[in-house]
């Protein structure tokens, strides 16, 4: 096939062009060549010659997350370790409520009052119950005043009849004795009558002295009838003065007798007055519980009744009645509860010392001190709750509002949970190098290191504190330090990643 002039003109030429030595282009590519041979050579010996470091930064104990630099951080909420929620006694209606909530109280403070009208007319009853009892008092008391007088008269009569017996029976003795007199004295009259009348009727004796004689007889007649009369008068008295002595006696048991009896009507009405004495205190001691009172000094933080509603002891279930009236707290006892992870717990002890935070107010610090552990494991968060006193009660203080406390440790310096000390700076202890003339650090600024001294303090695991020399966030060199020499050497630079 014959091919055109034109198409002969568009074939490219296969043969190959040679290259001459000569030539520019060959020149540049030689040049190219050894430049990129140099670079190599003095590139490996640049990196040969400068050392690989690791560096981290060191750090305040308060900027790490989670304790990281061995702190022990924990989250809660403020709490009071002693509230109550003061409910009513008995199921009535609220008279009164004289507080609302933020109410500082007292202990002892009537913070309501339940409707009493009710008791209170039952007290009244019941005191006038009291004054009847006293009356009857009155009466049983005068009752026995009279028993006792009655006593004391009967007893008079007793001894006053006890006297005349003896007396009666010693007039009868004594009428004995005139009567047997008597009798003598007749029998003698009629002796010497009888001799007289033998000397007149013999006429040795006159006539009249016969009449003298019979008139001495009548008389001694007369008086031994008189003797025996009076002997028979007191005979008969005798037994009379007995029989007053029995019946003054029988007046005596009667007399004792209605003592006894008047004794215990005194007593019985005292008693009943004592019952409706105890009655009314018993009353007026539940008329008090009408009055709701605080029972400490601390600040009311809820409201759950009104005024007006019933109130019950419990919320029983089918009413209205509300179980409870106000929350009172006692600001004094608001500590810090905060969750504590239980495989750290071995780290809180009572009495360690705890730096708080509280959400509210972010840019102040509290010392706090742990009160207790309490026994109790979350099971869901592994998680145990611990209680820390704050030293001293800030007023602002609400129940609930958030709170963090960091744990320290038993070295912390003095100070540094109430703030006025700052905290520790810390860095591995692997960056402190000893010497005879002291420690230092290298620290790492670009690509160079620069030999920095410094004081150490406590040593808290793998990290040191640096007390003075280094400035907060420096490079330390933690790693590759042995090949450091001088200040200024240029280094290659790593950071640890858990650098912060």
């Amino acid at each position: 096939m014959t091919t055109s002039p034109d198409l002969q003109s568009l074939q490219i030429e296969r043969q190959p062009h040679r290259v001459h030595t000569g030539s520019r282009w060959g020149r540049r590519s030689w040049f190219i060549a050894l430049g990129a041979v140099l670079l190599a050579v003095f590139g490996a010996k640049f990196l040969m010659g400068t050392p690989e470091v690791r560096v981290k930064a060191a750090v305040r104990a308060s900027l790490t997350e989670s304790g990281s630099w061995g702190e022990l951080n924990a989250t809660g909420y403020i709490v009071a370790d002693r509230q109550s929620t003061v409910a009513a006694r008995y199921t009535t209606r609220l008279a009164k409520l004289n507080v609302r909530e933020a109410a500082v109280v007292t202990a002892g403070q009537i913070l309501a009052e339940l409707d009493h009208r009710e008791l209170d007319a039952t007290i009244a009853e019941t005191e006038a119950e009291v004054e009847r009892t006293a009356a009857t008092v009155r009466q049983a008391e005068a009752g026995l005043a009279n028993a006792e007088a009655l006593l004391a008269q009967a007893r008079q009569s007793v001894t006053q009849a006890d006297l005349e017996v003896p007396a009666a029976e010693a007039a009868v003795r004594a009428a004995d004795a005139q009567t047997d007199e008597f009798k003598v004295m007749l029998a003698d009259a009629v002796r010497r009558q009888a001799i007289d009348g033998k000397l007149v009727k013999a006429r040795l004796m006159e006539a009249n002295r016969a009449d003298d004689r019979r008139t001495e007889v009548g008389m001694s007649q007369a008086r031994l009838t008189a003797a025996q009369q009076k002997r028979q008068e007191a005979d008969k008295a005798v037994p009379v003065a007995k029989a007053r002595a029995a019946a003054a006696r029988h007046a005596v048991q009667a007399a004792e007798a209605q003592l006894t009896a008047a004794r215990a009507a005194v007593a019985a009405a005292q008693a009943a007055r004592k019952v409706a004495q105890a009655r009314v205190a018993t009353l007026k001691t539940q008329l008090e519980d009408y009055f709701v009172r605080a029972p400490f000094d601390g600040v009311v933080s809820e409201r759950i009744a009104e005024q007006g509603e019933m109130v019950a002891p419990l919320s029983i279930g089918g009413t209205q009645a509300k179980g409870a009236i106000v929350t009172v707290v006692d600001r004094a006892s608001l500590q810090a509860e905060v969750d504590v992870a239980e495989g750290f717990l071995e780290r809180i002890k009572t009495g360690g010392r705890v730096r708080l935070t509280v959400d509210a107010f972010p840019k102040e610090v509290f010392p706090g001190t742990v009160q207790r552990i309490l026994p109790v494991v979350d099971r869901g968060k592994a998680t145990v709750k611990v209680r820390v006193d704050f030293r001293k009660i800030d007023p602002r203080f609400l129940p609930d509002m958030g709170v963090r406390g960091k744990f320290l440790h038993d070295d912390a310096p003095a100070g540094v949970e109430d703030g006025h000390a700052a905290d520790p700076l810390l860095v591995p202890a692997a960056a402190v190098i000893q010497r005879n003339d002291g420690a230092f650090v290298w620290v790492a600024e670009g690509e160079q290191v620069r030999r920095n001294p410094v004081k150490v303090g406590a040593k808290r695991g793998d990290l040191i504190e640096i007390t003075n020399g280094l400035a907060d966030g420096a490079l330390v060199v933690v790693q590759g330090a042995t090949q450091l020499k001088d200040d200024a050497q240029n280094v290659r630079i790593t950071r640890d990643e858990a650098s912060h």
